[in-house]
C-alpha cells in the first residue's frame, strides 16, 4: 500500500497528495468554515439582547411556521432540522404565548397544522428588523461584488453542511 493510501486507510489527510485536488484550498476553506462557526457560535450572545422576550430557537420555529406551518408539524421539523416531538413542544410553548395556532384540519385530528396569529407576526417581522440592524453593518463592509454572492453562498453553505455525513 502506497503512502497515500495507507494514510486514508488510518483516516489522515495530512499527507494524502491526491492527482488533481488543491489541499491547501481544502485546508485554508475549512479552517474557514471552522472560524465561521466558532464566531457564529460567540455571536449568538451578543445577539440574544434583541431577543429577552423570544429565544432565537423560538424565532427559528416561528419563522418555519411562516413558511411551511400550513402543511404541517412534520414540515416545519423538516425546515427546522427538529424532531416532530421537538416541534410540537416547541408549538405549544407558542401557542401559549399566543404566537401560534395549532389546528387539526382533518376528522381523524392527527394532522396539525401550524400559522401564526397576528401577534406572532408582528413578533417576528418585529425581530427580523432587529436582526437586520445588527448585521447592517456587515453589509455595508461588503463590496458590490460580495453582496451579490454573500446570500446565494451562504445558503449554498447551509445547503451543504445540513447533508454532511
Amino acid at each position: 500500500m502506497d503512502r497515500g493510501a495507507s494514510a486514508v486507510a488510518d483516516g489522515r489527510r495530512d499527507d494524502v497528495l491526491v492527482e488533481g485536488t488543491d489541499l491547501a484550498g481544502e485546508r485554508e476553506f475549512t479552517d474557514a468554515v471552522l472560524a465561521f462557526l466558532a464566531t457564529a457560535r460567540r455571536t449568538r450572545g451578543r445577539v440574544r439582547p434583541l431577543f429577552h422576550d423570544v429565544t432565537v430557537p423560538q424565532l427559528v420555529l416561528l419563522d418555519a411556521v411562516q413558511q411551511c406551518g400550513a402543511d404541517g408539524v412534520g414540515a416545519v421539523a423538516g425546515r427546522t432540522g427538529l424532531s416532530q416531538p421537538t416541534v410540537t413542544r416547541g408549538a405549544a410553548s407558542l401557542e401559549q404565548s399566543g404566537l401560534i395556532r395549532r389546528e387539526s384540519p382533518g376528522e381523524d385530528g392527527r394532522r396539525t397544522v401550524l400559522s401564526l396569529t397576528e401577534l406572532g407576526r408582528t413578533q417576528l417581522d418585529h425581530k427580523r428588523a432587529l436582526v437586520a440592524l445588527h448585521f447592517a453593518r456587515i453589509w455595508e463592509d461588503l463590496d458590490p461584488r460580495q453582496r451579490e454572492v454573500a446570500a446565494p453562498l451562504l445558503r449554498r453553505l447551509v445547503d451543504l453542511v445540513e447533508h454532511l455525513a
